[in-house]
């Protein structure tokens, strides 16, 4: 998390501390006045190992963050049904930190039993800054590690411009942090800058780098850079205004059924590049071949909700005796890229309904395609799953073309099982 600024020996100066009230007092000001807006929160995921040189990605995450009446809700690119639950939670595994947006700041500024202290002038990025260091040493910091979550005190610093007083950048570093959390560190880097949002310029983050270290040494890092700000209105809840994204169509009161039994032949309508997809972003496919009244070309919807390079993963140990697994059917093996794909909703005769279709077969083109599928399934911690939920397609492709082409035919039968909310 190096940092391009450099600490002067400057002993605090009483001007310096004098200036601590009237910061305190512009970011809570700050905090006050911040607009509802809706931001596209895209996060890189990656995994350090002891022993090598560098992070290895292990996936993207692209999300709608709406920030609503002062707190922080998450949703999928095109989706308006804002969640409180942070994105590890809607992903289902990983490790986040929730608080990029909000709660740094107030927890530094806002809780009259942080410590501050001014800790000299400094330089950033080539220009002037104030630095102050604080400790929260009471469990303010949620984190979740998993289906783990916890509670720890922080300290850190934070970053002033001298002249506008606007805050800079906030690191944040946990300690005494819970056992059952089984974490060595968590630290958080977060800085700032001035966006449009409406008619009003607010102070919004720009980006944050949040590093988790479990005990055997292995560190964990999401990287989010925050873009496409803007303010959330009535017609943001729908559209989400200037969004470039897809949007599923809107189902009606009372939305129609598949009859069950039925058998689709789909395609995509666009490829999906492991190496630059990412988890949230929407996917568009087309039927090939109908059944029972659902005609060729019926549009269906959804998005992307895995993507899983296996090399790039932490070693696991060698197991001493490896149970047998059912024929024909493998996962997780070095040179292959899981791509999990989910269908939300099928639209025929301008009607959309629920997608609840189970994966029974695929084929491809040899003269429209490269990809080689070599297996599909889903694998549930341990356990294997021979199809997967209803809607969902876990596919396993070659690293040497970890790409899913328009020529790849992913045969459905439709079920009449209910869709999990």
């Amino acid at each position: 998390m190096a940092g391009a600024w450099a600490q002067t020996t400057e002993p605090p100066s009483p001007e310096a501390t004098a200036l601590l009230e009237r910061i305190k007092q512009h970011a809570i000001a700050e905090l006050a006045t911040v607009p509802n807006f809706v931001c596209v929160d895209s996060v890189e995921r990656s995994l350090w190992i002891p022993g090598e040189r560098q992070f290895r990605l292990l996936d993207r995450i692209h999300l709608e963050l709406s920030h609503i009446d002062g707190a922080d809700r998450f949703a999928w690119l095109g989706n308006s049904a804002f969640q409180s639950r942070t994105p590890t939670a809607m992903v289902g595994y990983g490790a986040s930190f929730g608080g990029d947006f909000a709660d740094n700041r107030a927890l530094v500024f806002k809780r009259d039993w942080v410590k501050i202290s001014y800790a000299g002038r400094t330089s950033m990025d080539g220009s002037s800054a104030l630095r102050y260091d604080y400790d929260a040493p009471r469990g303010a910091l949620g984190v979740a590690n998993g289906n783990v979550s916890g509670f720890a005190p922080a300290r850190g610093s934070f970053w002033i411009d001298p002249e506008t007083l606007d805050l800079l950048r906030i690191d944040l570093e946990a300690y005494s942090i819970p056992p059952k959390l089984a974490l060595g560190s968590i630290s958080d880097r977060t800085t700032y800058w001035r966006v449009l949002i409406g008619k009003q310029i607010a102070l919004l983050p720009r980006n944050s780098d949040f590093r988790l270290t479990n005990l055997d040494g292995t560190a964990r890092r999401n990287v989010s850079v925050f873009s496409n700000c803007r303010e959330y209105t009535a017609e943001s809840a729908l559209t989400f205004g200037s969004s470039t994204a897809p949007q599923l169509p809107t189902p009606p009161d009372e939305p129609s059924r598949l009859q069950p039994g039925l058998q689709l032949d789909l395609v995509l309508d666009k490829p999906i590049d492991s190496n630059v997809a990412a988890l949230g972003d929407p996917v568009r496919a087309h039927v090939l071949k109908g059944d029972a009244g659902i005609p060729r070309g019926a549009r269906v919807y959804g998005r992307v909700t895995r993507i899983i390079d296996f090399d790039n993963q932490a070693p696991l140990p060698e197991p001493k005796k490896l149970s047998p697994a059912p024929k024909q059917i493998r996962w997780g093996h070095p040179g292959e890229v899981l791509i999990e794909i989910e269908f939300l909703q099928i639209e025929y005769h301008r009607r959309p309904a629920p997608f609840t279709a189970r994966l029974i077969d695929l084929e491809t083109t040899p003269a429209k395609t490269e990809t080689k599928i070599l297996s599909f399934g889903y694998l549930d911690g341990d356990a294997l799953v021979r199809y997967d939920p209803p809607g969902t397609a876990s596919l396993y492709v070659s690293k040497e073309h970890p790409i899913l082409d328009r020529g790849v035919i992913m045969r459905w039968v439709t079920s009449s099982e209910h869709r999990s909310p």
